[in-house]
């Protein structure tokens, strides 16, 4: 038996499986990715690592099956038998996608039909309906090479008229500008960034698994919540977690800011799994996955500093909310961010790129 508060084991749920359908946020954009699939057109969404494009692609998907009667196939492009989930060959992900479109004409009942193993969507275009394909971890592609990795996504793209794809396509400097090249840029194809949730949607996060365990967060701790994590949902709701853990296991009644402010301690943070995979994300995006412009945009902000920073790269970093313009100016979205880029950029954190 835990020994948790067993508000912990709730958040913890959330952080490894998502949101439920009642938790899920975004509903907005949701409709509007939904809406651009079952008009004719394939959808990619984009994003950094962490922020639901996941959960945003597995609720696109759920809401053009309801608005057009149709159906829906999901995979995540990364090799389940390797530790490093990178693909090492066309042929390797396409068998993979054959299998699950096999099993998806056995789950309809049209198993007279067969999927080619060379162009297993080809066979989707003899159903009547609807046919929705949910494309995860398109980044892993990388591994096959530029070339590869095109001609791969133009044979996925290239589908029946009544097969759409929804897809995601992580931010990330190596692969940005094949990733709009490739995808963004294609006719028929509609994009999306996934951005920070709302502050009714965050109260709702938090205190909707909060409440039916006796407990509830303050407006000054949900207050807290917002600022520490930049109304992004992961950290939210990895706060949450470490915040409830440390709660007696029998408590209930409201929580307040102490309990959130209480974690903003890097060393604290490193001692258990959680807290790392914070610093980890945090470190990851700033590192590896914003372009050089970006990145240096991020350690002036953090540190006060001036400097010269490319329009497009202040326009990327708004649109994605790890940026939010102020009357001063700009500033960095979620102080456990800005703490860490302040970290980087004054040489205390040191990073290796790989």
């Amino acid at each position: 038996m835990s020994e948790l508060h067993p508000l912990a084991d709730r958040y913890l749920d959330l952080i490894y499986d998502g949101p439920t359908a009642e938790l899920r946020a975004r509903k907005d954009l949701e409709d509007e990715l939904a809406a651009q699939l079952t008009a004719g057109n394939h959808v990619c969404i984009r994003g950094f690592w962490r922020i639901g494009k996941t959960t945003m692609l597995k609720g696109v998907l759920q809401r053009a099956c309801e608005r057009s009667g149709g159906a829906a196939i999901f995979l995540d492009l990364r090799d389940p038998d390797r530790d490093d989930g990178l693909p090492q060959s066309i042929e390797a992900v396409v068998e993979r996608l054959t299998k699950k479109v096999t099993e998806f004409l056995a789950r309809v009942g049209a198993t007279e039909l067969k999927a080619d193993p060379k162009a297993p969507l080809e066979v989707l275009g003899e159903l009547a309906a609807p046919i929705f394909i949910g494309l995860d971890e398109v980044l892993s592609l990388f591994s096959l090479g530029p070339e590869k990795m095109v001609t791969l996504l133009d044979a996925l793209l290239t589908t029946p008229k009544n097969v759409r794809v929804g897809l995601i396509a992580h931010r990330h400097r190596d692969v940005d500008a094949l990733f709009e090249t490739a995808i963004v840029q294609r006719p028929g194809m509609a994009s999306a960034f996934v951005p920070p949730i709302s502050d009714d949607e965050l109260v709702t996060l938090v205190n909707t698994p909060a409440l039916a365990e006796g407990v509830k967060f303050s407006d000054e701790a949900l207050g807290a919540i917002a600022e520490i994590s930049g109304n992004r949902p992961w950290e939210a709701l990895s706060f949450c977690y470490l915040a409830a853990k440390r709660l007696p296991k029998g408590f209930t009644g409201e929580v307040g800011p102490d309990a959130i402010e209480a974690l903003v301690s890097l060393d604290a943070l490193a001692e258990v799994e959680e807290g790392q995979a914070l610093i980890d994300n945090a470190l990851r995006t700033l590192v590896t996955a914003m372009s050089p412009a970006e990145k240096t945009l991020c350690e002036l902000l953090a540190v006060g500093g001036e400097g010269e920073v490319p329009e497009d790269a202040i326009a990327a970093l708004e649109v994605a909310g790890l940026v939010s313009a102020t009357p001063e100016g700009y500033q960095l979205s979620g102080a456990f961010f800005a703490g860490i880029v302040e970290g980087v950029a004054q040489g205390a954190i040191k990073v290796a790129v790989e």
